[in-house]
């Protein structure tokens, strides 16, 4: 495969779910993205376990004629500083990482890091043809973005990714991969595009 598309999931229902489902702007906007992809050719669609982007990932799968496979390399993650590393994080963001459930909590990214690496080794190394599309979470591509640029720690917070937004990423074999292309919403239309902070 010779590009990564990181696409976030469509617009979920109320957060205070534990694991919320699509809404039905979320509903529109994952028949928009997959209308899109399947433009595009296409090897392995891959999902996080949750049922947001799992929804997201059948909606695309059925559209180009494949079956998503759930990979917990996807989870919703959030990048946080380990004790030590406060500083490499702006003081004006330290309440707000501070309420980031534990469960959702990932030291120095470390989890993201290794989880962007077995994507992208597996993907450089696969010689099928088309690309891996990566349904997940704002907080993921932004942090996959981040590592791709070789970005400071807390540079993910800089990159907002909007609901059903796709993220290209070029593979090239023996080079570094490049940011193709970010946070494209332009096939959602006039369908509402909500964006992480």
């Amino acid at each position: 495969m010779n590009r990564i598309l990181l696409v976030r999931h469509a617009q979920a229902r109320d957060h205070s779910e534990i694991d919320p489902a699509l809404d039905e702007t979320g509903e529109r906007q994952a028949d928009a993205v997959a209308e899109r992809l399947a433009q595009e050719q296409i090897g392995q669609v891959l999902s996080s376990p949750k049922r947001r982007a799992q929804q997201t990932a059948g909606v695309i799968g059925r559209q180009i004629g494949t079956t998503p496979r759930v990979s917990n390399l996807l989870d919703d993650l959030t990048p946080m500083p380990s004790p030590a590393r406060w500083a490499d994080y702006p003081k004006h963001r330290w309440p707000w990482l501070q309420e980031t459930p534990e469960a959702e909590q990932d030291l120095d990214a470390e989890t993201l890091k290794a989880a962007w690496t077995t994507l992208h080794d597996a993907s450089v190394g696969d010689s099928a043809s088309g690309a891996l599309v990566l349904v997940t979470h704002a907080f993921v591509v932004a942090s996959f973005v981040s590592g791709v640029l070789n970005a400071p720690p807390a540079a993910w917070m800089q990159l907002p990714v909007a609901n059903a937004s796709i993220t290209e990423i070029g593979l090239r074999p023996e080079r570094e991969p490049i940011v193709v292309g970010f946070n494209d919403v332009g096939h959602l239309g006039s369908v509402t595009a909500t964006t992480a902070r």
